[in-house]
C-alpha cells in the first residue's frame, strides 16, 4: 500500500488582509507553505506529493519547489474554484498517473500549516489499519442561536481537521459521483459520507492544528506553539 498526499493552496485568501496569499506570507523569515511541506517531506511518509494552487501562485510556487532540493520532486497543478474541486482536479490528476485503488490518498489544507510530525504518523498508521483516518478536536460549547439553548449530547461533537486520509478507489468514486450530480462538499469527509458507506476514523488532534484564516490567527499559533514547546 502506497500513500500519497495532496496539499491544498488553492484558496484566494481572501479573509487574511494581506496582499500576498497566506501561504506565501512570511512566518519566522519563512513562507508558511514551507512549514506542511517540510512536515510531509521530512514525515518520509508520502510516496508521492502533489501541490494544488491557485493560477496566481502557480509560478511562485513552481519556483519554490524548484529552488529547494528537498522540495523539488513535488507536483505542482492548478486548483478550482472551490476546494471541492481542488480536491476533485488532484484526484483526476492521481487516477492519471495509474495509482492503484487500495492505495491511500491523504488530503491536508496548507492553511494549517503547523501539524506535528509524530501526528502525521499516527495518522497515517490509523488509516493503514482502519482504511481512513481524520484528525479532530472536541467542539467547544455549541448553542442554537435562535432560542440560545444548548444542543444536547455536546459530547459527541467534534471539529474535523486535515489531513483527512482514504482509500483511492474511494475518493475516486465519490468524487466521480459528485461531479455527475453537480455536488460541492466542504471537505473530503463530507463528499466520501454521502456516496460511501466508509465512516471516517477520528484521530485525537490538537489546537497547534488550526487553520489559518486571518492574520490575527497567527498571534494565537505563537502562543500555542509556545505552550507546547513545540518546533516548527
Amino acid at each position: 500500500m502506497r500513500v500519497h498526499a495532496i496539499l491544498l493552496a488553492a484558496g484566494l485568501s481572501n479573509r487574511f488582509e494581506d496582499d500576498q496569499s497566506k501561504i506565501l506570507f512570511s512566518y519566522q523569515g519563512k513562507p508558511l507553505i514551507n512549514y506542511p511541506l517540510k512536515t510531509f517531506v521530512e514525515s518520509s511518509l508520502f510516496d508521492t506529493i502533489t501541490l494544488v494552487a491557485n493560477q496566481k501562485d502557480m509560478t511562485l510556487l513552481y519556483e519554490y519547489l524548484q529552488n529547494s532540493e528537498k522540495f523539488s520532486f513535488i507536483k505542482v497543478i492548478e486548483g478550482g474554484k472551490t476546494r471541492h474541486h481542488s480536491e476533485e482536479k488532484a484526484l483526476k490528476y492521481l487516477k492519471g498517473q495509474g495509482i492503484d485503488g487500495e492505495d491511500l490518498i491523504s488530503i491536508h489544507d496548507v492553511a494549517r500549516p503547523f501539524i506535528d510530525q509524530n501526528k502525521l504518523k499516527e495518522l497515517i498508521d490509523c488509516a493503514k489499519k482502519h482504511t481512513s483516518s481524520v484528525p479532530a478536536i472536541k467542539s467547544r460549547l455549541i448553542i442554537v442561536s435562535s432560542t440560545t439553548s444548548l444542543v444536547s449530547h455536546q459530547e459527541s461533537y467534534y471539529r474535523m481537521q486535515t489531513p483527512q486520509t482514504f482509500l483511492a478507489r474511494e475518493l475516486f468514486y465519490s468524487y466521480e459521483k459528485a461531479n455527475i450530480e453537480k455536488w460541492n462538499g466542504v471537505d473530503t469527509v463530507e463528499c466520501i459520507s454521502k456516496y460511501t458507506d466508509t465512516k471516517a476514523k477520528i484521530v485525537k488532534s490538537s489546537d497547534l492544528n488550526m487553520k489559518v484564516t486571518y492574520i490575527e490567527d497567527l498571534e494565537t499559533i505563537k502562543r500555542i506553539i509556545e505552550k507546547n514547546d513545540a518546533k516548527v
